[in-house]
């Protein structure tokens, strides 16, 4: 599921342009695997299960989170605004520990 890194802006984020889902790149240099996972669940629960989300990628080199909405399609803004609370909460839970 690696993404091309032409996919993907000057930052970690890439919304599907038919509304069909965000990919977010994740450093796992910065962010531990049950850092990653726990910001994932937060958010799940915070959006109160409107998204599906695929975790993939080499622990070592790159961590890939896909968001999907449940209900379809959605506006480009609802993708990133999701992408932004997702990065945020990583920041919040990776000083959990």
């Amino acid at each position: 599921m690696m993404e091309e890194e032409s996919d993907f802006s000057g930052d970690n984020i890439r919304v599907d342009p038919n509304g069909r889902f965000v990919v977010i790149r994740i450093n796992p240099r910065l962010y531990k695997t049950h850092v990653i996972m726990r910001a994932a669940d937060d958010l799940i629960h915070a959006e109160k299960d409107k998204y599906d989300v695929i975790l993939d990628g080499d622990p070592e080199k790159e961590i890939i989170a896909k968001f999907i909405p449940r209900e379809g399609k959605v506006e480009k803004e609802e993708l990133m605004r999701i992408a932004y609370r997702f990065n945020t909460l990583l920041v919040k839970c990776s000083g959990k520990g």
